[in-house]
């Protein structure tokens, strides 16, 4: 029952989430005549926000106790739903929207540490592929919903995003009590215990590279593409939203068969086969330009994007003895990733165009690949040396 909670609150979060961030893009633009490269700022500090309060609130959450971290997460995401709602000026919502960013560190790597607890191998497969299932189901459908609500009013979105958390934080503040006398929760964990032998996989690192390519992508494909899609080759916003809806499904459903599979598992090819993908995924995006092309390619990136996601989240906490810790840095990892792809993306599109912009993130994509198999290679030769020895 506990593991329900905990899906149910992520489907919830998500939700608003995913509403937020498509609607403010439109908010921003027709409210206050933002530029690409402003609203990149803005998703960069939200994501900043979110990545210094990782590495800096783990400490408090773990004294707190995860049904209190998310408990106030919740509330503090209402809240700062509310203050973006009534800003006055771009200023207002920077600083808004960085509070929400912040706050919402005491929500995910608690979640991640709580609901893979003392799990290893398909038993962990299993929890995580559901874990995936429940978040990527709700970006499949916020999107669209987003669109739909911003074509009838800019602010309604926000209001929907507004009870969404205040329905989080009700619901979890109830019914968690009741869960929690009979299973409990992780305590804080600083350092290997008694008895206690971490056995990380140096995997991690590679995967923690590709889930930091597949976000750089994402944050262009979330923040920058709906304005080439709607100013450039005038795609309403509701068939913006239609075209993130087919690339959430795609996700869920190879998060679907991911759970059931374990040949992925300690797999270094499928990491580079994936990572090569991305990289000619970002040549050939500029050459489309009508939806049903951008339908097919867009979900295509959604298959790319689970193996990424699923290879850090998996690699990242396997055989890890603090895994809320460890969920921090996958989640710092990947906004650091969003972060690089909204202010990037934004400020070459503004200045060079939407060519520019996916040239250069393919650059980068094809880069990073190269450090991987240097990573591999000395993983590699490092395991040589101490079979000798």
């Amino acid at each position: 029952m506990l593991l329900n909670l905990l899906l149910y609150a992520s489907f919830l979060a998500n939700i608003g989430i995913g509403i937020l961030n498509f609607s403010l893009v439109f908010y921003m633009r027709d409210l206050f005549g933002a530029s690409s490269a402003q609203i990149g700022l803005l998703s960069s500090l939200w994501a900043l926000s979110y990545l210094v309060g990782c590495f800096s609130l783990h400490r408090i959450s773990g004294k707190m106790g995860p049904k209190r971290s998310l408990s106030l997460a919740a509330f503090g995401m209402a809240l700062f739903s509310l203050f973006i709602l009534y800003s006055t000026s771009i200023y207002m919502l920077y600083v808004c929207s960085s509070l929400f960013g912040f706050i919402t560190a005491l929500f995910w790597p608690p979640l991640e540490g709580w609901l893979s607890e003392g799990y290893e191998g398909s038993a962990l497969n299993k929890r995580v592929g559901r874990f995936n299932l429940s978040w990527s189901t709700a970006l499949i459908v916020s999107p669209y919903i987003a669109g739909l609500l911003i074509e009838r009013s800019l602010t309604l979105p926000l209001i929907v995003t507004i009870g969404v958390y205040l329905l989080l934080f009700a619901s979890f503040s109830f019914f968690s009590a009741w869960f929690l006398k009979a299973e409990g929760h992780p305590a804080e964990k600083s350092s290997t215990g008694p008895g206690e032998q971490d056995s990380s996989t140096p995997l991690r690192y590679v995967a923690w590279m590709g889930i930091f390519s597949s976000y750089l992508i994402n944050g262009i494909v979330l923040f920058v593409f709906p304005l080439y899609a709607r100013d450039v080759l005038g795609i309403q916003e509701s068939s913006i939203g239609l075209l993130f809806l087919l690339r959430a499904l795609l996700s869920t459903i190879v998060f679907m068969f991911m759970s059931r599979t374990v040949w992925w598992h300690f797999n270094k090819l499928q990491m580079l086969f994936v990572q090569l993908i991305l990289v000619i995924f970002c040549a050939l995006l500029p050459v489309f330009t009508s939806w049903s092309s951008f339908a097919l390619v867009f979900s295509f990136f959604g298959v790319l994007f689970a193996f990424q996601y699923s290879n850090s989240l998996f690699h990242g906490v396997s055989g890890s003895v603090n895994r809320e810790k460890r969920m921090a840095v996958h989640e710092g990892v990947l906004t650091a990733g969003l972060i690089t792809g909204a202010v990037g993306g934004g400020v070459v599109y503004q200045s060079f165009g939407v060519t520019a912009v996916f040239t250069g993130a393919g650059s980068v994509l094809f880069i990073t690949m190269l450090v991987q198999l240097m990573v591999l290679f000395f993983q590699k030769k490092g395991r040589a040396v101490l079979s000798k020895s």
